[in-house]
């Protein structure tokens, strides 16, 4: 009786190129190359992104997907998968530039150690209080709330750069209503040229006497 070979179960062709793309998805942590695209690609990862991650050709991609038969989403999902994965990034990129250790060192530094409001972590990332929130869900960092010494130290440090902003936008719209574009432009016209004093000054604009001492000597214009 001839013999013959029985194969249960299925296999897959496996060149030289995706053998290639197996070895690096095991280095990136995840079982085999299928586990790999099926994963990245959930998260929105687009086929460029992928190519340059597995260090090859979007070609090579395509081909791998067709072989392994990962199932892509639809085209609207993938577009708001694409954009969240670049949010991530774009806000990992500017932990980075802030000089943290990593995405999970920066999360608890400012939402543990040093209490922030989510909101004040957004501001300064840049980010959507949605990218906060699915960053805090994937590195699961809870944010505890501010004890009161700390709540009081905010409140005693962003006071007075509160103030100022305020008086600020006050002056910059009375400046526009007097026909100026600048501080400067208009001390240098009301203060140098026709030698107003401070307290004409103050009470064209607004704005207090200390401030607008300080504006002068910012710019230069009384010692």
């Amino acid at each position: 009786m001839p013999r013959c070979l029985v194969l249960s179960g299925g296999f897959a062709v496996n060149d030289r190129r995706h053998r290639h793309l197996d070895q690096q998805a095991r280095r990136l942590g995840f079982a085999d190359l299928r586990a790999c695209l099926h994963a990245l690609m959930d998260d929105g990862w687009s086929i460029p992104q992928l190519a340059t991650h597995l260090d090859t050709t979007q070609a090579v991609i395509r081909r791998a997907i067709a072989d392994h038969q990962v199932r892509q989403l639809p085209r609207r999902q993938q577009l708001a998968r694409q954009r969240q994965h670049t949010a991530l990034q774009r806000a990992a990129t500017r932990m980075a530039e802030l000089g943290s250790a990593g995405v999970r060192a920066y999360l608890v530094d400012r939402l543990v150690t040093k209490a922030w409001t989510l909101a004040e972590v957004a501001s300064e990332l840049g980010a959507a209080p949605s990218t906060l929130r699915r960053l805090l869900d994937q590195y699961e960092v809870r944010r505890v709330a501010p004890t009161r010494r700390q709540s009081a130290a905010t409140a005693a440090a962003s006071g007075p750069a509160r103030q100022s902003q305020a008086v600020q936008q006050r002056c910059q719209a009375r400046l526009a209503q007097l026909g100026f574009a600048a501080l400067e432009e208009y001390l240098r016209d009301r203060y140098v040229s026709q030698g107003w004093s401070l307290r004409r000054l103050c009470a064209e604009l607004g704005v207090g006497y200390g401030w607008l001492d300080q504006q002068l000597r910012r710019l230069g214009l009384r010692s």
